[in-house]
């Protein structure tokens, strides 16, 4: 689909992001703030459960992006077939929840409310897959209106009624709706096609192929079960998730690079990647600066119980800059793979093929993991390290596993995609960032101190770290010519639309 713009694309989701990352944090102080360490591990719970039925989301959503870039219509078919193998997931769902319940001191009642989730999420993933595959910028546009609707609605539900955690699986079902009825209205014209068993009957007779890529992340969410199943408390699991909150930002710069699949999946051209590769990197050194910097401030903003965490935060917030780059390469190796158009494809084939080989390392990456953590638990617990020496454990594991598996799929991107990085222009960035903010982090030491107004603590705060990104965009535009030509394009793209070009 050649109205698919990469960069115009990618910064918009980006821009955008950052308005919805306002959102995200907003929702997650009211539960912090509102919740007790028990009530947001039983969520953190939740969410670690869910990905095992999600995961038969893919058996169409996966299908369906690929299609619609193609030009190939089943759009329909994905939507009523999600639909209908919601239902078995369901039930594989509600199977895990009595185990975890009997197994911990989790309440199972709400454990089983969850449930209710799985048919919203599989009804909104399948349409954010369609509208990948030929307006990704729409997807952008939907997790604005669900981050500022779930915010309206967790103050009514969580704050003001305090219903916990079932106020909570309301809020998310609500704004999920909501967000499902815009996905649908842009989708409409790709779900004109009737229904057809066939695609659905393919799509289940290849589900190994699509199921594949879900299992490294589940094996990954594992890791919730096995540590509240070692260390008898969900506690860790509450610490785990705060410290994740703000490193999650992070995740958003991959949205940069978002059409480059669907773009990959039509053919042609490939000189985008290179200029894209380096925006993305310019702003994933930028964001992940910010969020090891005001660790510890993120986490006082909170709740200052967790703000001990910091040092997870910090490695979770390395983690997952490395984490970004590990699904762009994805997406640009599975992007460039065209087997599965034809339809006498082995099942060899397949095996050798880009829709495999990535995947297959992640998993790698996530099976070692998931073996040392519950090691190194038996040695911790045994000898008695408190439940912050724990967690830490658990994001230093995920680290040093992460880190080659990037490097890895660098180079088999590279030597795939016929790619260049501009390591010049990537070392100034790299270097930029760790002057700006270890002069922020000097001052903000000095001057940025917690006195239980959380107002002025914020706002003292959001003053530093404006002060950041004016630094390193202020020295990127100085030292580099590359950058200059970036921020001038950027401006351009905002003028243009602006004046509706």
């Amino acid at each position: 689909m050649s109205n698919i713009r990469v960069t115009h694309t990618g910064l918009l989701s980006f821009f955008i992001a950052i308005i919805t990352i306002f959102s995200s944090f907003a929702f997650i102080l009211i539960i912090t703030r509102t919740l007790s360490q028990d009530e947001f591990g039983t969520w953190t719970l939740i969410n670690g459960l869910l990905l095992y039925a999600l995961m038969g989301n893919t058996i169409t959503s996966y299908w369906s992006t690929r299609d619609v870039a193609r030009n190939i219509e089943s759009g329909k078919t994905a939507l009523v077939g999600s639909m209908i193998l919601s239902i078995g997931f369901i039930i594989i769902y509600l199977i895990l929840s009595y185990f975890m319940g009997y197994q911990t001191n989790v309440d199972s009642n709400i454990l089983l409310l969850s449930s209710i989730l799985i048919p919203i999420l599989f009804l909104s993933g399948t349409l954010t897959a369609i509208n990948l595959g030929w307006k990704p910028h729409v997807i952008s546009y939907g997790s604005l209106i669900l981050g500022i609707s779930q915010i309206f609605i967790a103050l009514f539900l969580v704050y003001f009624l305090k219903m916990g955690v079932p106020g909570i699986i309301a809020t998310v079902s609500i704004s999920n709706l909501i967000n499902i009825l815009f996905l649908y209205k842009h989708a409409r014209s790709k779900l004109k096609n009737p229904f057809n068993i066939d695609f659905l009957k393919s799509w289940i007779r290849l589900s190994w192929i699509s199921l594949y890529p879900g299992l490294p992340i589940m094996i990954e969410g594992s890791g919730l079960i096995i540590f509240s199943l070692m260390t008898e408390s969900i506690i860790g699991l509450a610490i785990w998730a705060v410290a994740l909150v703000t490193p999650s930002i992070i995740s958003h710069v991959g949205l940069i690079s978002r059409a480059i699949y669907p773009k990959l999946l039509e053919g042609g051209d490939k000189h985008y990647l290179e200029n894209n590769l380096t925006l993305l990197l310019y702003f994933n050194f930028l964001v992940t600066g910010l969020v090891i910097v005001f660790a510890k401030s993120a986490l006082i903003i909170l709740n200052p119980i967790y703000q001990d965490a910091y040092f997870i935060l910090i490695l979770l917030a390395v983690g997952n800059f490395f984490s970004v780059l590990t699904n762009v390469f994805i997406q640009g190796l599975t992007g460039n793979e065209s087997i599965d158009l034809n339809k006498k494809a082995t099942f060899r084939q397949y095996m050798k093929s880009k829709l495999f080989y990535p995947h297959t390392l992640r998993l790698i990456q996530s099976f070692s993991s998931i073996l040392i953590l519950p090691i190194g638990l038996i040695i911790l617990t045994h000898n008695n390290y408190d439940v912050i020496t724990l967690v830490e454990f658990w994001a230093i594991t995920s680290l040093v596993t992460q880190i080659p598996l990037t490097f890895v799929l660098y180079l088999s991107a590279r030597n795939t995609l016929q790619f260049s990085l501009n390591r010049i222009t990537i070392s100034k960035y790299l270097i930029v960032s760790i002057i700006t903010f270890s002069i922020i982090f000097i001052l903000s030491e000095q001057f940025l101190i917690y006195n239980d107004d959380l107002y002025s603590f914020v706002l003292e705060a959001f003053i530093f770290a404006i002060l950041g990104i004016s630094l390193y965009l202020i020295f990127t535009y100085i030292l580099d010519s590359n950058t200059r030509i970036l921020l001038k394009s950027i401006i351009n793209e905002m003028i243009n639309k602006i004046d509706g070009k």
